[in-house]
């Protein structure tokens, strides 16, 4: 007779292969939905910081401006003399600190930082007057006070992602050049520089923050920003 106390042993089974593989495969297919979002979320939060950044410039630059009898800031493109560009000047408007320059989502802000550059970059309508030989103004707007319409005047862009803006002499856009075309744009600013994952041929993939004299900061897509340069409008000139 059995004992009441008698138990027969369970048998305990692990997993199967098969079993493996479908936990592996479920794993797998759960961090390739969520992967992607962790990105967009993480870019967004970029882009967000660096939207801050220029909303101090934009205070910084309304500070300065008011100081300075409605002028904006000077860049190096009339002198050698390094301490007059905005890098400098703009510098105690900004409570004194250069992390304000430097956007997170910027590769090159280490090198920025070191080398007294900037990952945002005045546009040279309204940092530099375009003169004949002979030095005379030919035309201005480097005022904030003249502009016609501030709100539709780009102030400051995000530099490009190139080794040769890690100066403190690329301190302005060449934007009177971006009658050229597209080309001629994106050797000065980077319109894709906040995306998640990597960039497109024609850097149309992402989009990038723009400031305006008016003080907003506008996120505007590379697609948007490219559609316009197409049409053979100069996005960078101010409304006349």
């Amino acid at each position: 007779m059995r004992s009441p106390f008698f138990h027969s042993p369970r048998i305990r089974r692990g997993f199967t292969l098969i079993e493996l593989l479908v936990v592996l495969a479920i794993i797998a297919l759960l961090a390739g939905l969520l992967l992607p979002a962790l990105a967009s979320a993480r870019s967004r939060a970029l882009r967000a910081s660096c939207q801050s950044n220029l909303h101090q410039m934009g205070l910084g630059i309304q500070m300065y401006t008011d100081d300075h009898r409605g002028l904006f800031p000077e860049t190096t493109h009339d002198t050698t003399e390094t301490n007059r560009s905005w890098i400098f000047t703009l510098r105690p408007y900004l409570a004194g600190t250069d992390r304000v320059r430097l956007c997170p989502s910027d590769p090159f802000r280490a090198a920025r930082l070191t080398n007294f550059a900037s990952s945002y970059v005045p546009n040279e309508y309204v940092a530099v007057d375009a003169r004949d030989g002979f030095g005379r103004v030919l035309e201005s707007f480097r005022n904030l006070n003249a502009l016609r319409s501030p709100a539709d005047t780009v102030t400051v862009f995000e530099s490009a992602d190139d080794p040769e803006s890690l100066s403190v002499h690329a301190d302005h856009t060449h934007s009177r050049n971006w009658h050229k075309g597209w080309p001629a744009v994106l050797e000065d600013i980077q319109p894709d520089r906040h995306r998640s994952g990597g960039t497109s041929a024609d850097h149309t993939r992402g989009s990038a923050n723009y400031l305006y004299a008016c003080g907003h900061v506008l996120p505007l897509t590379a697609r948007s920003v490219k559609e316009r340069v197409d049409r053979g409008e100069n996005i960078a000139r101010p409304p006349e």
